[in-house]
């Protein structure tokens, strides 16, 4: 009786404890696929309490410039801080990368509201840059809209 006790309160005191991801939403889909001549690029996520993660894995040839990245929160109230990149769950120090197929590169960071004790609004927004392209142009030509919390 006393070992189902403590396994119990082990148990309870874990799941409090974890920061639990949520899946969110990219343009209506738990799963984006941008799609073009050199293959296409699969964009899904999470956010969790200290955290969003952001994964585009590739199938094809592409580039990506890190410091073309234009990714804002689409409420004046909330902040995107923090920002570092991974490919293939390596930190990454250069600003220029070539893709092969297979690859994924990872977008870590901070969202949270500046206004105390507020709630984040939950939007991000990933506007049109030279930060992933093909053949020399640009693959986000319009924004993309992620929604953090439904």
């Amino acid at each position: 009786m006393r070992t189902k006790g403590l396994i119990i309160l082990l148990l309870v005191f874990c799941c409090v404890s974890c920061d639990i991801s949520a899946p969110f939403i990219i343009d209506g889909q738990k799963e984006y696929v941008l799609s073009n001549q050199c293959g296409a690029i699969k964009i899904r996520g999470s956010s969790f309490a200290s955290g969003v993660i952001i994964a585009c894995t590739f199938n094809g040839k592409y580039y990506f410039h890190t410091d073309s990245l234009k990714i804002e929160a689409a409420s004046k109230e909330d902040e995107i801080t923090n920002i570092n990149f991974r490919l293939n769950n390596e930190d990454l120090t250069g600003k220029e990368i070539e893709t092969k197929g297979g690859e994924t590169l990872s977008l870590h960071f901070t969202f949270k509201s500046i206004v105390p004790y507020q709630k984040s609004a939950g939007t991000i927004l990933i506007l049109p840059s030279n930060f992933i392209t093909c053949e020399g142009k640009p693959i986000i030509t319009d924004t993309v809209r992620i929604q953090l919390k439904n």
